[in-house]
């Protein structure tokens, strides 16, 4: 099974990265559903990518504006949730991920969007202790919390841009108007 492509319009100009966890699904009546491109985008079924899209529209960033990957790129034999293993395949694709993003951002400026508080985890270091999503997204109207790059493994400014309902752009204004003013 092939694993699905990166998604990005224009390398050139693209404002940050959205960052997944990887394609494994049972969609198609028990079966992996096969994606050309991560969380499905363009495809005839936008399921997996439709709450990302909207979350980025109120944010002020569209699909042009975007560089999508997967931390695992691969199809792996059990979801992400089910996955006790998870972090083990992370691991090891971790290094390409870093050189595939330097690639296309050697300066490590733009931002990645973490779509899952799993991969949040993983990418934080030791030494940073990484506060809930509901902290995050409600607690904290202050200020915008990032993990800096000196405390996360990709080396580059990472935000909170979890795909759960409970963490929608539309009912967390607070964070949402704080997240707008990175990319505006």
């Amino acid at each position: 099974m092939n694993s699905p492509n990166p998604f990005c319009l224009n390398k050139k100009s693209f404002k940050a990265f959205v960052l997944g966890a990887d394609p494994t699904n049972f969609s198609d009546h028990g079966n992996p559903k096969q994606l050309e491109y991560v969380f499905g985008i363009l495809s005839d079924e936008p399921r997996y990518f439709i709450g990302i899209l909207k979350n980025l529209y109120l944010i002020g960033l569209h699909l042009e504006d975007i560089y999508v990957q997967n931390l695992i790129p691969v199809y792996l034999d059990r979801e992400t949730a089910k996955n006790k293993d998870w972090e083990v395949h992370a691991t090891i694709w971790l290094p390409k991920l870093i050189e595939e993003f330097d690639q296309v951002n050697p300066g490590r400026k733009k931002p990645v969007l973490v779509t899952a508080e799993r991969i949040m985890k993983f990418l934080v270091n030791e030494d940073l202790l990484l506060p809930r999503a509901k902290v995050i997204y409600v607690e904290i109207n202050s200020y915008l919390f990032v993990v800096k790059p000196k405390y996360n493994k990709l080396g580059r400014p990472l935000y909170a841009f979890y795909r759960h309902p409970a963490y929608e752009m539309s009912i967390n204004e607070g964070y949402r108007e704080l997240l707008k003013g990175e990319f505006y």
